[in-house]
């Protein structure tokens, strides 16, 4: 999906795409859980950093939702419509 939403006069708003951007320190502080030893002080520690930064983008998702939620406010008809390419495209293989 390339925009979030696109409005009747064409006007865009880019999908931010958080998870995308936060993958690298999701990498490396899941990463760093599997290395502590089970059990451990520091497994807890390193699974509670890990937890906190998946809560920050799925915050980070949610603020964004809302804030751009104000289109449905002041329009009186929103319509939604998911599209699948691998629907519409019809290649038939040659005869």
């Amino acid at each position: 999906m390339s925009a979030f939403y696109t409005d009747s006069q064409a006007n865009k708003v880019e999908n931010p795409r958080h998870l995308l951007s936060s993958e690298k320190a999701l990498k490396r502080l899941q990463r760093r859980v599997s290395k502590k030893k089970k059990g451990s002080r520091n497994r807890k520690k390193a699974i509670n950093r890990l937890g906190r930064k998946h809560l920050k983008v799925s915050r980070q998702r949610k603020d964004f939702t809302v804030k751009t939620a104000c289109v449905v406010k002041y329009n009186d008809f929103v319509a939604f419509e998911k599209l699948l390419v691998r629907n519409m495209v019809k290649n038939h293989p040659p005869a």
